[in-house]
């Protein structure tokens, strides 16, 4: 096992993903001391910050800054870890599935459980090396004092608890699918379950992100405190084991697709003198596809060409949207409560008074449902646009059709759009829902921007996932990386929620039609990049 271990570490020092991981790592802390910066000096405002004309932090108030910044930088590190573990963990079995080399690999000398703990330990060591890049940089966040060295080794214990826990998600996934399509997704679902919480209250209460919280304000003391920050980690990495002992049984099972048909296909050996055998003709039976469309038929075989859906995840679609319909409905319902009640004249000037917060919960209510109906469409729709080339690249099916004398921006449309077709009623929602949140607590310009910004992210993804499409080998690497710009259109609403300065919303309106923008034109520039590659055969 030692020697797998060491040639997988070889194998993915070569691939740069040693080097990729450790920046990547960085740049998350450098974003994370950014955002901390913005929301500490919120009061007044980014340009005096940046010039260095704001005002200095009062020396009383030094170890709170220096303790809420390290607690960042933390909460910061274990959501990156919690990001890309899986991917890598997940991409440790299924690669070897894609490239036909498991079965070499298990006719070796190595047991099943050498294999599936090499895998592990393998890419649990490269990402663990990469959060050691990031020690220097919280250890600086020590010398202005007020950080204590139990905060940070709690901090770097639930980093490593979640490490491993999502690389025993990342094996199990691998060992439970036939690709590696199939395995990042269930990697990833699985880990917003176990390590996320999915986001949800109560759940997300019990996630290591909130234990990190729970340590830092310092809500028990004793034996709880220990529980919270060195106790959790370690119910982690059980929780692991179980999922990695798991997972090496279910090694050798080549998935649903595999193996022959049934004996009872074939039909029974001749008794005696042999006979012709000879078959009914087959029925016809009706397709329900429609007719084959003479403007684009490669749209109209990716509308109705397509393979089912696994169980589970029809399962998850429809207990999310029951979750945000029910939230919508809420929301909606207390919001016209507020209205009926702002008709009177007293409660009117009391809402509109200065220093009031909201009355009610309905733009909490209608952001949350936002942010999971765009999480239903975003998903899918990164799913299927990163897959859309690179599918049929891993199929060998793409030369045949790069081969006719069809227009080959025209086929990358067509696959694009019917995978945008797909959903487009949660994509309505979410805009809706995501306006009337935010403009029933910073009114119709702040609602109006954060609709514009949620459909520039959408433009993003899509433009940016068929770029990876054209560009990557497989469509589990594109999905891979098109993964931050997924997490920028679900999660954006979440953090423009909770930095927005409700007092004064204009900066925050024009930071998001700004991003808007931004966002557009990079989406544009990715899609014509990959038309362009897509015609040069690049």
């Amino acid at each position: 096992m030692v020697n797998l271990v060491w040639w997988e570490l070889v194998r993915l020092a070569r691939r740069g993903h040693t080097v990729r991981s450790r920046i990547l790592l960085l740049y998350a802390l450098l974003l994370a001391i950014v955002v901390f910066a913005f929301w500490w000096s919120r009061s007044t405002g980014p340009v005096p910050l940046f010039l260095g004309t704001a005002t200095p932090i009062p020396h009383t108030q030094v170890a709170d800054f220096a303790r809420s910044l390290a607690f960042t930088l933390l909460e910061a590190q274990l959501l990156l870890v919690a990001i890309i573990t899986p991917a890598y963990a997940a991409a440790s079995l299924s690669e070897e599935k894609d490239r036909g080399t498991l079965s070499l690999l298990l006719t070796t000398a190595l047991t099943d459980r050498a294999i599936v703990c090499g895998k592990a330990i393998a890419r649990g060591t490269l990402v663990l090396a990469a959060v050691a890049s990031g020690v220097p940089v919280l250890v600086l966040t020590a010398m202005l004092g007020g950080v204590g060295i139990d905060l940070l080794a709690a901090g770097y214990a639930l980093t490593i608890g979640t490490v491993i826990l999502s690389v025993g998600i990342g094996v199990g996934a691998a060992c439970h699918s036939p690709d590696s399509r199939t395995a990042l997704i269930r990697a990833y679902l699985h880990s917003a379950v176990l390590v996320g919480g999915v986001l949800i209250p109560p759940f997300v209460l019990l996630s290591p992100f909130a234990m990190l919280g729970y340590y830092h304000l310092e809500l028990a003391s004793g034996s709880l405190q220990v529980a919270f920050g060195f106790g959790y980690p370690v119910g982690q990495i059980a929780v692991a084991c179980v999922l990695v002992a798991e997972a090496t049984r279910e090694l050798r099972n080549a998935g649903v697709t595999a193996g022959p048909p049934s004996p009872t296909a074939y039909p029974e050996p001749p008794q005696g003198r042999a006979s012709p055998v000879v078959f009914d003709a087959p029925e016809i039976l009706p397709t329900g596809m429609g007719e084959l469309g003479s403007t684009d038929p490669v749209l109209w075989k990716e509308r109705h060409a397509k393979a089912h859906g696994l169980w589970w995840v029809t399962l998850l679609i429809a207990v999310a949207a029951v979750i945000a319909v029910a939230l919508f409905v809420g929301g909606g319902w207390t919001l016209t409560k507020r209205a009926v009640q702002a008709l009177d004249p007293d409660e009117a000037f009391r809402l509109v008074s200065p220093g009031v917060g909201s009355p009610d919960h309905a733009g909490l209510m209608l952001m949350c449902a936002g942010v999971i109906t765009s999480a239903v469409y975003v998903l899918p729709l990164a799913v299927g646009v990163t897959g859309c080339i690179a599918g049929e690249r891993l199929r060998g099916t793409l030369d045949p059709l790069l081969s006719t004398r069809l227009d080959r921006r025209r086929i990358l449309w067509a696959k694009t759009r019917a995978h945008a077709e797909q959903g487009l009623v949660f994509a309505g929602g979410a805009a809706a829902a995501l306006g009337a949140g935010f403009g029933a607590e910073g009114g119709v310009p702040l609602g109006l921007a954060v609709i514009a910004a949620f459909l520039g992210s959408v433009a993003l993804v899509t433009g940016f996932g068929a770029w990876l499409s054209v560009r990557c080998a497989s469509p589990a690497v594109a999905f891979r990386l098109c993964l931050p710009a997924t997490a920028v259109a679900v999660s954006g609403p979440m953090l423009v929620w909770y930095f927005t300065n409700w007092e004064s919303t204009s900066p925050t309106v024009e930071v998001l039609a700004w991003c808007a923008g931004v966002f557009l034109a990079a989406g544009t520039s990715f899609w014509w990049r990959a038309g362009v590659e897509l015609e040069r055969g690049e």
